[in-house]
């Protein structure tokens, strides 16, 4: 379940206009289930919904740069680099108690997490 469209809203609608060749495969593919899956084989548009839906952003992201041969390390490496969250109100932060800085600073006591 998404963030942005809770179940308790509809679902967004969208019209999208695919080229002909590319709905001709979606109908292919339907076929091809109908021989395995007999009457209930979903059709194009099932299909279409079922590539659409339920995938993650990092998913989808990674896709499209493969589709386009965009190099893998350098897609990776933009996406370690996210901002830090910003300091919620009412947790102490470096700024307000300084001692939390030096309290990252010093090693552990523990020898075995040195």
């Amino acid at each position: 379940m998404s963030k942005e469209f809770p179940m308790s809203q509809p679902s967004p609608s969208i019209q999208v206009l695919l080229p002909a060749a590319d709905y001709r495969v979606y109908a292919s593919a339907a076929r091809l289930l109908i021989r395995v899956m007999g009457r209930k084989a979903p059709d194009a548009l099932a299909l279409i919904r079922h590539t659409l839906g339920g995938r993650d952003a990092t998913g989808i992201a990674d896709d499209y740069l493969d589709a386009i041969s965009w190099p893998t390390a350098a897609r990776h490496a933009a996406w370690l680099r996210r901002p830090a969250p910003p300091p919620a109100s009412g947790k102490p932060s470096v700024a307000t108690h300084p001692q939390l800085a030096l309290a990252r600073e010093r090693p552990s006591l523990d020898p075995g997490r040195n």
